[in-house]
């Protein structure tokens, strides 16, 4: 059986690494980090055979791109997808249940044990099925690790599928409002199909308004996420079809086929998927959609009942800061037919072919005295020696403080036998690649590098540290894109930043073991690096070479350019001109080729920063347009540094599923921060990150004074037409919400800071910010056209627009609740705005938007200044006509570059990372 491993990311500013192996009938992925899904798409390698994904880890360095993995698989086709990961992960998943659901994915959810198994027993496989058998090593600090520290969790004893099982106490008494959940009954859904009992436990707890999951812990706080997780993707394995049964026999004496099911119709599983409760319209939702101002939403695509819209009951984490380590072990071959040895046990005819073909035997011999005896011959009886299993390992090490439970673990039986140095010794097992997910200063410890030179001399070593690995460019095609736009313009285009020179050379380090090189994809994918041609552009130190075309465009449009800057120099500086606007994101749904999804970077000078939205990828964008270089004075960390507020329009995960992990950069900040982040947004974005925060440390505080945390402020609150009515005291007060957004006012020199409540298929926010210093700041989020954000934004000095659709798909942006281009137009003109910069367009539109209302370089007198975003361009709001002006210029680009096609694999479908794909 062929079967391969390889790298789908590397260590870089855009990715953490993951990893595939592969079979021709599945794909077995570890580790998801953010732009994951992006990569794998730049790629075309696709979702359709994945079939479990594993988790090293749960913060967002290793996972933060689950989410949009899970709906691109879920897109791709229908399925059962296996999930393993350490302890949490089911409160991981859970969370995501605001913003994450599908009817076209079923989860089989399994937890790896978070402490060290007793050496004196077999090691018990985490997952196993027809392709790959796989364990789990826990990895935790020195100081964890010698006294088995397991915070907030009764001692483990026992086995189960997921590793090992929890010793149970009796329950404490239950609130009368709600029946104890039954563990036994619960805790056996995380399969493809649910138990009817479940089926009422949901009908009971999700739609209970009095019922608080808050109060449950242990396993029935587990049960109660495993029901939330079954409610979030509600697919189920249909029956398997029935072998062929031949019908009767014709008038000509042909049998022809019967087209009845011989089996029930309506068999349990077909029954128990039919009785899956589809989610509900949220009770929050705009009133325009009750009215028919926006269309209903398709199918069972909604929001959670009123159950989950409360919070988890809290998680603590047995082992603190604990990894995990993943041994995979690839199929056994058995050895070929011996039939010297068939022929010696008196194997003829039909019983050799039987054994031959795996079939255990049992015939009469003659026992050489005159009489008969029975024999029995096994498959292994006849065969010759098998070929030695190969192993796959990929050993995420956090910290030197990991290396001694690593070290450890192998040393006892359950796992010696897969590290033995000599060949000859070898037995069972071949240690082909181990693939080392290093952290800081573990690869330099002699305790590791001992560790790595106890394998075999042929056994592959691929690592990724961030002292010994470059940090090339992932996204190449945007990076040409770029890297020719830049001759045009490189101030308004500036090149990403990357490195293609590791900090400290591998071939330099002393000791490692024979066949050590660092992680990267084009190792193994020749085709990525056929693809690639900014780095050998970068590499020759000379621009690439443009056609006449467009030398002819890029000369004429910068003469018209030049003329227009000699006839305003001199002129009065507007209020606003030196706004900079950085779009990190200008997709809708999914990132693309050269766009990420929503995100934009606004600089005020000598206030701060403000980000409006933060799609998954948003920091990767950061490091790559500011530099992630700590010499550098103005890099992402100094960016960082200075951001004073995020604003996230809704729950859609194109719009937030990056912003945790900006949080999580801004924890690492050293020293801290000296101001806190003011984070404006809906209640469930809130919600999620304090679930979140039981598993990574995000910074967020419950108190408007705190010096550098994350202070909350509920969009409710700051809407003119707010329908925020909670009694709720702490951070869900009014009060609370209204006395940060005054000191958010202030820390960045705000007049009023306002939310508008706009149209769209889940509750959305528009942004208003007017400054002290006169200019006016309106963000649209997703809506359709809005009255209301055009009587709120009036006299804005700068609009930023969603323009998903085209002029001439009206009715389909109508059905998604987005706005054409025409329409964002019109918006800005009822707003009188002087400048509009449209953003957030479908993914139809892979280079430029179809644009018929924009003007085409006619920007003396057009009224308003109307210019489409690109990624990594720098805007200042007063030089925002000559992105417009240079429109034939970068359209002329992106012809010569040529459409490479949609992303993914032949014939798959587009994959959405929001409720309504558009």
């Amino acid at each position: 059986m062929n079967w391969s491993t390889s790298v789908y990311t590397t260590l870089s500013s855009d990715t953490e690494p993951s990893i595939v192996i592969t079979f021709d009938s599945a794909k077995y992925i570890f580790n998801a980090s953010e732009n994951t899904t992006r990569a794998i798409l730049q790629s075309k390698r696709g979702w359709r055979k994945v079939k479990a994904l594993f988790l090293t880890q749960l913060g967002t360095q290793r996972s933060s791109g689950v989410p949009g993995l899970f709906m691109s698989v879920a897109d791709s086709n229908s399925r059962i997808l296996d999930v393993v990961g350490p302890r949490g992960l089911l409160h991981f998943l859970a969370s995501m249940r605001f913003y994450v659901f599908r009817n076209t994915l079923g989860l089989k959810v399994a937890e790896a044990p978070s402490f060290k198994t007793d050496p004196q027993l077999e090691a018990t496989p985490v997952f196993k099925d027809d392709n790959i058998t796989v364990f789990s090593i826990p990895l935790v600090p020195t100081s964890q690790s010698e006294g088995e520290t397991r915070v907030g969790s009764e001692p483990l004893v026992g086995t189960s599928e997921s590793g090992l099982k929890r010793k149970r106490e009796p329950s404490l008494e239950l609130s009368s409002k709600r029946p104890s959940l039954d563990p036994a009954t619960v805790l056996a859904i995380d399969g493809p199909t649910m138990p009817s009992t479940s089926l009422s436990l949901i009908d009971r707890f999700l739609d209970d308004p009095h019922f608080d999951p808050t109060s449950l812990e242990e396993d029935e706080a587990d049960a109660w996420r495993r029901l939330i997780i079954k409610h979030m993707f509600t697919w189920i394995e249909p029956p398997s079809k029935p072998r062929y049964q031949p019908g009767p026999v014709g008038k000509k004496g042909k049998r022809r086929q019967d087209t009845k099911n011989v089996e029930d119709p309506e068999t349990p599983a077909q029954v128990e998927a039919a009785s899956v409760p589809l989610p509900q319209i949220p009770h929050w939702v705009d009133d325009a959609m009750r009215t028919g101002a926006i269309p209903p939403r398709r199918g069972p695509k909604g929001a959670s009942p009123a159950g989950s819209l409360k919070p988890l009951p809290a998680f603590t984490a047995p082992v603190r800061d604990a990894s995990t380590a993943y041994i995979v072990v690839g199929p056994r071959v058995r050895g070929k037919f011996d039939a010297g040895r068939a022929e010696a046990l008196g194997l003829y005819g039909p019983l050799r072919g039987k054994v031959a073909r795996g079939e255990t035997v049992t015939f009469t011999v003659d026992d050489g005295a005159g009489g008969k005896v029975q024999r029995t011959v096994k498959p292994e009886d006849c065969m010759g020696e098998h070929e030695i299993t190969k192993v796959v390992m990929i050993m995420d090490v956090p910290t030197p403080d990991h290396i001694e439970s690593l070290v450890s673990a192998f040393a006892t039986p359950a796992y010696s036998a897969f590290r033995i140095k000599k060949p000859e010794s070898r037995k069972d097992y071949a240690v082909h690649a181990v693939y080392h997910l290093l952290g800081p200063d573990v690869l330099e410890d002699e305790r590791y590098i001992s560790f790595m030179n106890g394998f075999s001399d042929d056994t592959q070593h691929l690592i990724s540290s961030p002292d010994h690995n470059p940090d090339p460019l992932t996204f190449t095609s945007a990076g040409l894109s770029q890297l020719r736009l830049s001759q045009l313009d490189q101030e308004m285009f500036p090149l990403p930043y990357y490195n293609t020179t590791p900090r400290k050379e591998l071939s330099l380090m002393p000791s490692l073991p024979p066949q050590c090189t660092y992680m990267q994809p084009v190792m193994i994918d020749p085709i990525l690096k056929e693809k690639d041609k900014f780095h050998p552009a970068m590499a020759a130190k000379t621009p690439p070479e443009l056609p006449s075309v467009t030398k002819e465009k890029f000369t004429n449009t910068q003469s018209a350019v030049h003329l227009r800057v000699a006839e305003l120099d001199g002129g009065v500086p507007k209020a606003g001109d030196e706004l900079v606007v950085v779009p990190l994101g200008t997709n809708s749904a999914i990132s693309s080729r050269y766009r990420n999804v929503s995100g934009q970077f606004i600089q005020i000078p000598d206030w701060g920063n403000l980000l409006l939205d933060a799609g998954e990828g948003t920091w990767g964008q950061m490091a790559r347009y500011f530099g992630a270089d700590s010499a550098r004075s103005s890099n992402v960390w100094q960016a960082l540094r200075g951001l004073k507020c995020i604003f996230i329009s809704h729950a859609h995960a194109d719009h937030h599923a990056g912003l945790a992990k900006i949080l999580a950069m801004r924890k690492q900040l050293n020293p801290s921060p000296t101001d806190p982040l003011y984070l404006v947004s809906t209640l469930p974005i809130h919600l999620y990150l304090r679930e979140l925060a039981n598993l990574e440390e995000l910074g967020l505080s419950d108190s408007i004074n705190t010096p550098n945390g994350v202070v909350p402020i509920l969009s409710d609150v700051l809407s003119p037409r707010g329908r925020y009515q909670t009694v709720e005291c702490g951070w869900k007060s009014v009060d609370h919400s209204r006395k940060a957004a005054q000191m958010l006012c202030k820390a960045l020199g705000l007049r009023r800071l306002n939310t508008v409540d706009v149209l769209h298929r889940t509750k959305a926010f528009g942004l208003v910010v007017t400054h002290q210093d006169g200019w006016r700041l309106v963000y649209s989020g997703d809506t359709m056209p809005s009255d209301t954000l055009a009587q709120v934004g009036e006299g804005a000095t700068l609009l930023i627009h969603e323009a998903t659709m085209a002029d001439d798909q009206e009715e389909m942006a109508r059905a998604k609740a987005h706005s054409t281009i025409s329409q964002a137009i019109d918006v800005a003109r009822r707003m009188r705005a002087q400048n509009v910069l449209l953003t957030h367009f479908s993914s139809r539109y892979p280079t430029m938007p179809r644009y018929t209302t924009c003007t085409r370089g006619d920007f003396a007198n057009d009224k308003p200044t109307i210019a489409l975003a690109m990624d990594h361009a720098c805007i200042r709001v007063g030089d925002l006509w000559k992105m417009a002006a240079y429109f034939p210029a970068i359209e002329q680009s992106f012809k010569d570059i040529g459409d490479e096609g949609e992303e993914g694999e032949e014939g798959e479908k587009e994959v959405a990372l929001c409720t309504d794909p558009s």
